[in-house]
């Protein structure tokens, strides 16, 4: 990332929503939140890949039943990261690296912390690393800010493409806890792209606390 881009992405338009039979087909059902009182249904594609927080509720539009999406995330597999071609397997032998293309929460449960539970349902519930794209907007950056800063449950780090280390580069691996890294080291702004090769990377983290322990 990153180079941030000023103003706001209309990568995605909300409101959209899921067939029952499209959910059932494509989709499996990762994770379920309960919020003020109403169940939501966290949904996963692996295949294409894609994920998303839907009302569990079923609604009738145009006579057809649907679930309304309140929260979605593109996303892209990754064999190889950077400009030098760097293995995934180099850093993640046994996990799947899924790159964020979009994330878009509807603005009445921007508040909620929808797009965090979706996050941690992927890398949790499903044992998926997830990387940012590298190119952001302020919105994202300031999601992953707040993912690095609240998250009980992810762990997430300052990696840079170009060279194929984890910050601060010197072998040792270190959490971003949304302050513990310079912003310079992390984001350039446009049209200025120094840190284009930088992303950071979202992992479960009870394995980096049972790895550090052991």
């Amino acid at each position: 990332m990153p180079v941030l881009i000023r103003g706001d992405s209309n990568m995605i338009v909300m409101p959209l929503s899921y067939s029952p039979a499209v959910i059932d087909r494509s989709f499996e059902v990762v994770d379920e939140i309960t919020l003020a009182g109403k169940r939501f249904l966290v949904i996963f594609d692996k295949q294409t890949p894609r994920a998303a927080i839907v009302k569990a509720e079923i609604v009738e539009i145009d006579g057809v039943a649907r679930h309304i999406a309140v929260a979605m995330l593109e996303l892209a597999n990754q064999k190889s990261i950077g400009d030098n071609v760097i293995s995934v397997e180099r850093f993640w032998e046994e996990t799947d690296l899924l790159q964020v293309e979009g994330v878009c929460v509807d603005r009445r449960y921007q508040e909620a912390g929808l797009a965090t539970r979706l996050y941690e349902a992927l890398v949790i519930n499903c044992g998926i690393i997830l990387m940012s794209d590298n190119t952001q907007y302020e919105g994202g950056k300031a999601l992953w800010q707040k993912i690095a800063r609240e998250s009980k449950v992810l762990a997430v780090f300052v990696l840079d493409t170009d060279c194929g280390r984890f910050y601060p580069y010197d072998g040792i691996k270190v959490i971003y806890d949304g302050a513990s890294i310079p912003e310079d080291k992390i984001w350039s702004i446009h049209p200025e792209t120094s840190h284009f090769g930088v992303v950071l990377i979202a992992e479960d983290k009870r394995k980096i606390d049972k790895l550090a322990s052991s």
